[in-house]
């Protein structure tokens, strides 16, 4: 089930003896959301106790898609606060959620991996610019002809997020409870994600075939900015529960020489979406010995 919980914080803001409370309700949502960067190992048989390091650039080209998420779930919990309120009415709060999230591409991908293989097992260090800064860590095992294993990374990316909704200010100063409401708009353009998934290769001679599964949520949580209604005197932060963005790759590669790799292939954004988004990706590396 599709679903998206807007969590709202109450916040206090001292003045003399009494509290103004700040609730900032979104209601809707564009958002910029990339493809999550392929997840790779050694991309061949690997001898053991040896590392070298590996320079690769991307081209990833694809749709400029939305995917428009209507009717998600928003609550009011949390919000007690607001309840005594008596000019508040519970049943005049937008209780359903739009959204959109829209697909990025094409871009281009710049990353330097760094791989040691123990015996069977492998391990390595990712760092790429990708639409930001992205660093991940990898373990797997690596065998003569395919290799599997995981990855955890951490991704602080640059996007559109666009936002609106109603903002309640319950102003209780000496019983006074005077309730103001207005719309808001906002926007902000950085997000930072956890991102976890795993991959299988196989490989025979200078060909290699691999598969990876990629996962993050969109931003558990974003400021107001503060010039605008959002954060007006409480810095009041919203939460989302987004849904979750998985993105699959499938690529073949060809190793041209001991140094050189071409690869070409396809990328697919998934995840608790209605549709699927496919796009291309190819590239090239080089290897150090």
């Amino acid at each position: 089930m599709k679903h998206l919980c807007v969590l709202l914080l109450s916040s206090i803001f001292l003045v003399g003896c009494g509290y103004t409370s700040h609730y900032a309700h979104v209601e809707a949502f564009e958002m910029e959301t990339p493809a999550a960067p392929e997840i790779r190992g050694a991309g061949n048989y690997k001898e053991p106790n040896t590392a070298n390091v590996r320079l690769s650039a991307n081209v990833h080209a694809g749709p400029q898609d939305k995917e428009r998420l209507h009717g998600l779930r928003n609550s009011l919990s949390g919000c007690s606060d607001l309840n005594k309120c008596k000019d508040f009415k519970s049943e005049e709060v937008k209780e359903k959620v739009d959204g959109t999230y829209k697909m990025m591409y094409p871009y281009v991908e710049a990353s330097l991996d760094y791989i040691s293989k123990k015996d069977l097992f492998l391990w390595g260090l990712t760092f790429a610019l990708n639409k930001g800064l992205y660093s991940s860590l990898l373990l797997g095992i690596n065998t003569k002809y395919f290799e599997v294993g995981g990855s955890l990374g951490m991704w602080m990316y640059f996007r559109k997020f666009n936002y609106s909704g109603t903002s309640y200010d319950c102003d209780t100063f000496f019983g006074a409870d005077h309730l103001d409401k207005y719309p808001f708009e906002s926007s902000n353009g950085m997000g930072t994600v956890v991102t976890y998934g795993g991959y299988a290769s196989a490989y025979y001679g200078p060909f290699s075939l691999n598969f990876s599964v990629n996962v993050y949520r969109p931003d558990p949580s974003y400021p107001g900015d503060d010039d605008d209604n959002v954060s007006r005197s409480s810095g009041t932060v919203s939460e989302f529960d987004f849904p979750l963005v998985v993105t699959e790759y499938v690529t073949a590669g060809y190793r041209i020489n001991e140094h050189w790799e071409v690869r070409l292939g396809a990328s697919n954004i998934v995840g608790e979406l209605p549709g699927w988004h496919w796009g291309t990706t190819g590239g090239i590396s080089y290897y150090t010995k």
